[in-house]
């Protein structure tokens, strides 16, 4: 089946994060917490690692992010992604990070999935403004990288295998977690127990 593909522009919103530099944590003000790169895992995002950067004298309405909006690395050797979770909603990324808010023709864990595929993975190498190993991906490139856009009853089917996908992930890490800690106390029960 032939999938229509559409500019990234056409089908979402997509808005750079917030200039920061490491001065800003330092100085006295209105402070807030920002997500950076840094907080993306690859599993979601650590919201331990978010950064209290001094908002004083700055707008940042247009930086904060709602539910559902999908974040990628702009520069960055490696591309991270994540998907807003509702704990998070109105938080303000930084400039490590663009925010796509896709619009109703087009769902986010989709195009999440195809960012993270070879072929997209490609397509944003192709826009990067760098000729180093680190990508630089900005606003204008981002809205032109042409994305696969299938009808709306597909991409439920498929997000609904994707989230049964990463559900079993996310329950074979927990189970092996699991295994590692009782094997860690097993032993160390043992260790105590030898030396009685």
């Amino acid at each position: 089946m032939a999938v229509a593909r559409r500019r990234l522009g056409d089908v979402a919103h997509i808005y750079a994060g917030l200039p920061t530099k490491e001065s800003d944590t330092q100085q006295g003000g209105r402070f807030g917490n920002v997500l950076t790169v840094r907080a993306l895992t690859g599993l979601g995002i650590d919201t331990n690692a978010l950064s209290t950067v001094d908002f004083d004298g700055r707008e940042v309405e247009k930086y904060r992010v709602a539910t559902g909006d999908v974040l990628l690395s702009s520069r960055s050797t490696s591309l991270k992604t994540a998907i807003v979770p509702k704990e998070l909603n109105g938080s303000v990324i930084n400039a490590t990070l663009l925010g796509v808010r896709c619009l109703p023709t087009l769902e986010p864990h989709l195009l999440i999935a195809w960012l993270n595929h070879p072929e997209g993975q490609a397509a944003l190498e192709s826009i990067s403004q760098s000729a180093t190993v680190q990508m630089n991906i900005t606003v204008a490139g981002l809205s032109k990288l042409e994305v696969p856009v299938p009808p709306m009853d597909e991409q439920k089917r498929i997000v609904e295998l994707l989230e049964t996908a990463d559900e079993a992930y996310m329950a074979a890490i927990k189970a092996a977690e699991d295994r590692r800690r009782l094997a860690r106390q097993i032993v160390i029960a043992q260790l105590i127990n030898t030396r009685s």
